[in-house]
């Protein structure tokens, strides 16, 4: 294992024919298992054919869906209204020259087809623009009961009929000052009325063109007569609009009918188009084909059975060493792998880091139950959680699990704490009530300090231990790359640091808040039952043998080959600024698990308000309480949510874990709409 929850993967080279390129590709590809290295920058001309002809063909495709607003993925809201079976389909050849073959036959004449539709759609609906716009100014000459033909048979008067915006009134009176000008203001647009001699139609029409009015004429082929040409645009809009609806029915029917079948040629084409983007290097030998990459460490007997007989292959034995491009793996438990997605929220580990899942799945649910303890509300998440897993598929499963998971946390907790919808059920389930957070006194109900106080203690507590783990972790992590100086100096000074800071506060309130009480006072100390002045002399002269070190262990463990060689000043210097530093993280972050308390104080204190309706009218209130309720739980639960991750980002995470890796990106020969089988 490179880490906790990695799985170790293992550099393969691979070394083949040149002739035999495509081949391998394909043997990838059916192992699927495989990472190449890096985008080769040696291409072999025959691949990089093919991915050129894949391109081509997910392209064409790929403008298909654009072009219909075809949905790609089913969303949440969708798969819980009603599952939606997706059954992807197979493409099976011998090659990927076949395969390619096989692509093409199915898409080709399905993009020529829907495309002849969007372009005759496009052709008609622009056609049905113009008869229109000719179509409102013809209506509108016919309201104003202008003839046209009638105008034209005038002998010695030019009558010209223009439209435009309005504003060209003005330079048209003072370009045309000898003729008469007026205007007519329609629905969306102004008709011009120009009336001038004959003998001045050229400089009219110059002028009318120039300021950028049209002139209405009914269209060739179209009735002179005005009202005979409005009523034959008529039809032939209808006749328009009828073929519009026509072919806008068949690419809709298309669309529903075949919309599985064209994201299938979509990601076919894609399958391929993505291994030989990552894979098409030859690299720099004439005669060879070369692909390096990594492989599980898992199956890698698996690798050399199905490659072994036909390539070279050259294993790294180096596995110690990790390289900083080398992707991982993450391998966790069926219980644990839907806290994957909170750690990866920070990011994906690199090689040879800790994973923190199996750590986050069990503090991240103790904090989610803490601060949403509540028997009700966590059987309806419970429940919500399973019928999410059973509509959904793929990675939403995962999260459904994780919502799983939550909501039998906050049942757990609101079991042991007796509360149920806010109401104390405690007796009728015989609940321990280890909390007794509300109390009543004469009718009215308030919470009890002492119980609060109790919870907060046992909440930092709770978060001292999370923030222990981390250091150790973080300890652990500088083992792993081999930095032992920084380890043993710094890191393990710091958690020793943050121990004996933890016997001081104890020692602290054992004295009554009196720092010259610490080392003086015999009283026991809280929690430890051990005499003060003894905790507080654990926690002093340890907090300053941490200090020592770290300021002068960094110079120790240079000098003794442990770690980089530093200067005396400089070691002074860093640890004084670590040890600062440690005080205040010690400070805000302890403080910051104070939340968790506060949050379900903050719960509790929401459903004693809401069930003063109860108590005040019984059953009249149900209808508010249920809509209470389910406010409560999708607010305050995705309130608590984020909270709970915020403590492991913050406070947790910072202390070792970087998320700088790369995940490992399989040759994957499956999408949720095709499967490609080589046979």
């Amino acid at each position: 294992m490179t880490g906790l929850g990695l799985s170790e993967v293992v550099r393969v080279t691979v070394v083949g024919p040149r002739h035999r390129s495509e081949e391998m590709v394909r043997d990838l590809m059916e192992f699927e298992d495989f990472h190449p290295r890096e985008k080769p920058r040696f291409r072999d001309p025959l691949l990089h054919e093919i991915e050129y002809r894949a391109e081509l063909g997910y392209a064409a495709v790929q403008s298909l869906v654009v072009e219909l607003n075809i949905k790609e993925s089913v969303g949440i809201l969708e798969q819980l209204s009603k599952p939606v079976q997706i059954n992807p389909t197979t493409y099976a050849a011998q090659d990927l020259i076949r395969l390619l073959d096989e692509l093409d036959n199915q898409s080709k004449p399905l993009v020529s087809k829907i495309n002849q539709y969007i372009n005759e759609k496009r052709e008609m609906t622009e056609k049905l623009n113009n008869l229109y716009n000719i179509y409102t100014l013809l209506s509108a000459l016919k309201t104003v009961r202008l003839d046209l033909e009638e105008v034209k048979r005038l002998n010695h008067f030019l009558f010209l009929v223009a439209f435009g915006s309005g504003g060209e009134i003005a330079e048209l009176k003072r370009a045309l000052p000898k003729a008469y000008v007026s205007s007519i203001r329609l629905e969306n647009t102004v008709l011009f009325l120009v009336v001038s001699k004959k003998t001045e139609a050229d400089e009219v029409d110059r002028v009318v063109r120039g300021i950028g009015l049209k002139p209405v004429v009914t269209p060739p082929g179209y009735p002179t007569k005005v009202d005979e040409a409005v009523a034959k645009l008529e039809s032939e809009i209808n006749l328009l609009k009828e073929k519009i609806e026509k072919i806008s029915a068949e690419v809709a029917n298309f669309v529903v009918r075949d919309r599985q079948l064209v994201l299938s040629l979509r990601d076919g084409y894609l399958l391929v188009k993505e291994s030989l983007s990552r894979l098409a290097g030859a690299g720099e030998f004439k005669s060879f084909a070369v692909a390096e990459g990594y492989v599980p460490a898992e199956r890698v007997d698996e690798f050399k059975k199905l490659l072994g007989s036909k390539y070279f292959l050259h294993f790294s034995e180096d596995h110690g060493h990790h390289e900083p491009d080398q992707p991982t793996i993450l391998r966790n438990s069926e219980i644990s792998r839907p806290f994957e997605n909170i750690t990866l929220i920070q990011g994906h580990p690199k090689a040879g880091e800790i994973d923190p899942t199996p750590f986050v799945s069990i503090f991240f649910t103790i904090f989610y139950g803490l601060m949403f303890a509540d028997m009700g509300h966590g059987a309806v998440i419970l429940g919500f959680g399973l019928f999410m897993y059973t509509r959904v598929s793929g990675s939403l499963r995962e999260w459904a699990k994780l919502l799983i998971f939550l909501g039998i946390s906050a049942s757990v907790f609101g079991f042991l704490i007796g509360e149920a919808f806010g109401f104390k059920v405690g007796k009728l389930i015989n609940s321990p009530e280890i909390f007794h957070l509300v109390e009543e006194h004469g009718g009215a109900k308030q919470f009890s300090l002492p119980e609060v106080q109790k919870l907060l203690v046992f909440t930092l507590f709770l978060g001292i231990t999370h923030m222990v783990v981390g250091y150790l972790l973080a300890i652990l992590k500088f083992f792993k790359e081999g930095e032992k100086g920084e380890a043993l100096t710094v890191k393990l000074p710091s958690l020793a640091m943050y121990v004996f800071g933890v016997f001081f506060a104890l020692a602290f309130f054992g004295a009554g808040g009196n720092i010259q009480g610490i080392l003086s006072t015999t009283s026991p100390a809280p929690l430890l039952n051990m005499p003060t002045n003894f905790v507080g002399s654990v926690g002093i002269f340890g907090a300053i043998a941490c200090i020592v070190v770290l300021l002068f262990g960094r110079f120790a463990a240079g000098a003794a080959g442990l770690g980089h060689k530093t200067s005396l000043i400089s070691s002074i210097g860093s640890g004084l600024l670590e040890v600062l530093e440690n005080i205040i993280h010690f400070l805000s972050n302890t403080i910051s698990y104070a939340r968790i308390t506060i949050l379900l104080i903050v719960h509790i204190a929401l459903l004693l308000l809401l069930n003063t309706a109860w108590e005040a009218l019984g059953i009249v209130s149900l209808p508010l309480l249920i809509v209470g309720n389910a406010g409560i739980i999708l607010l305050e639960g995705l309130l608590v949510f984020i909270q709970a991750m915020r403590l492991h980002v913050y406070e947790f995470f910072s202390k070792f874990y970087d998320g700088t890796g790369k995940p490992f990106k399989k040759l994957s020969k499956v999408t949720p709409y095709v499967r490609i089988s080589f046979r």
